[in-house]
């Protein structure tokens, strides 16, 4: 299967934002105003679909993906938050032994590794629903509007 550019660079993004942006969110940002640009935002990526995808069903269909793309993103945000802090207490601790950070850290790369899988296959169901020219638009405004690096801030709620 040859991959589209913009398909490896979304995931990419996508990826690593979820992994750097955990750890350096700014505290300053306020909440309820990120939520708020945040819902605008997906809600102009919705009309998007529609206005792109001429195809009601089909428009559905990737509408539908979209949004279980979204909670999966927000899993793994909350998984990485999660494993940053046992990592931490670990870590903070003189009686850790090795077999126990050892073991947080294979625990976390299989589940790692079962969220980019389903991912990956996500994002193929996707684009199976919809156009190469289609696709090409809806990523363009993904990566630039909805910003994988704040996507990722906000769906792990810290």
């Amino acid at each position: 299967m040859k991959l589209n550019p913009i398909f490896i660079v979304f995931v990419a993004s996508i990826a690593t934002s979820t992994f750097i942006g955990c750890a350096s969110k700014s505290k300053d940002s306020n909440p309820d105003e990120l939520e708020k640009q945040s819902a605008e935002t997906r809600a102009d990526f919705q009309n998007l679909i529609t206005d792109e995808i001429d195809d009601p069903a089909r428009a559905k269909k990737f509408a539908a993906l979209s949004a279980e793309r979204e909670q999966l993103i927000s899993q793994h945000a909350t998984a990485v938050q999660h494993y940053s802090k046992r990592l931490k207490t670990l870590s903070r601790d003189y009686s850790t032994e090795r077999e126990n950070l050892e073991n947080l850290i294979q625990e976390y790369n299989a589940e790692r590794r079962a969220a980019q899988a389903e991912f990956l296959a996500l994002m193929g169901r996707m684009k199976a629903t919809v156009t190469a020219k289609e696709w090409e638009k809806l990523a363009k405004f993904e990566l630039k509007e909805l910003n994988p690096r704040t996507m990722s801030y906000q769906a792990g709620g810290q």
